[in-house]
């Protein structure tokens, strides 16, 4: 996983983006009024946080601040949790069209490939 503060970006601007990428782009508002549990996901991703603020933090339980600009590039299988509080706009490129993730999106760590 890689984690970029860069200058914030327009919905469109950041959907441009990851489809320059070559990835299929999905946006939405991510909203925890509790923390996840630690997952995983089948896809590689960039995700670019539009507005709002919050946070993640990873398998070791490093936390790591987002607000408008922030960049998270993480391959498939990047144990994560999005914490409580967070509440943000967020365009999301993966290397895999929605319509194909099978669900539940979020993976049990335990499941993860080795």
């Amino acid at each position: 996983m890689t984690f970029t503060q860069g200058k914030p970006l327009t919905e469109q601007e950041a959907v441009d983006y990851v489809q320059s990428l070559g990835y299929y782009p999905l946006v939405f508002d991510d909203v925890h009024d509790a923390d996840e549990e630690l997952h995983w996901h089948e896809f590689d991703s960039v995700a670019m946080v539009i507005s709002g603020t919050g946070s993640f933090a990873d398998e070791t339980g490093a936390v790591t601040n987002i607000e408008p600009g922030c960049m998270v590039n993480a391959s498939a299988g990047w144990l994560h949790r999005t914490l409580a509080g967070t509440n943000t706009r967020v365009v999301l490129g993966s290397n895999t069209p929605y319509s194909e993730w099978s669900h539940p999106i979020n993976k049990d760590p335990e499941s993860r490939p080795q």
